[in-house]
């Protein structure tokens, strides 16, 4: 079977999918149209996320992490409840959290739900005085008031 991209196509085995992914085992045994078909299309995901998704999947390893390519299989990780994965992703974004990147985790950790996540990300933004004299801040309190909103009442509240 394969996976295949906007421009790239994997090869991949069923039953590994379906071993690591609830979502794929679903698509792969229940009525949907990726049961009988040899290719699943993901069209939301760019190669290199798929390749490493791929990789851990058969693998437990995400070797050269870096952080956009921690966001993004964080997110491939929540879309397909790989939850190792999503895990793996979730403590290198803690762990490598900064003043450039915070704003961008708040949105994601918002984006998904994730709540320990979030909870991560506003500490950090909170207890970051620099934080608020940054370019990335500015874009952030423009594009995202709501989230801005909140962490200002909680610094207000502290």
């Amino acid at each position: 079977m394969k996976l295949k991209t906007k421009t790239r196509t994997f090869p991949a085995h069923k039953f590994i999918l379906g071993a690591r992914s609830p979502v794929f085992k679903a698509m792969f045994t229940n009525d949907m149209k990726e049961r009988n078909s040899e290719c699943v299309n993901i069209e939301d995901l760019d190669d290199d996320t798929v390749q490493r998704m791929l990789q851990y999947m058969y693998t437990a390893t995400v070797p050269d992490l870096q952080w956009d390519s921690a966001c993004n299989l964080y997110t491939a990780a929540n879309k397909y409840v790989i939850l190792s994965l999503k895990s793996k992703c979730s403590s290198f974004l803690k762990d490598n959290l900064s003043t450039d990147n915070a704003c961008d985790l708040l949105i994601l950790s918002d984006m998904h739900q994730d709540e320990d996540l979030k909870s991560r990300a506003e500490e950090f933004i909170l207890n970051d005085e620099e934080i608020f004299d940054t370019k990335e801040w500015k874009l952030f309190m423009k594009t995202n008031v709501p989230l801005a909103a909140d962490l200002m009442y909680l610094k207000l509240k502290k």
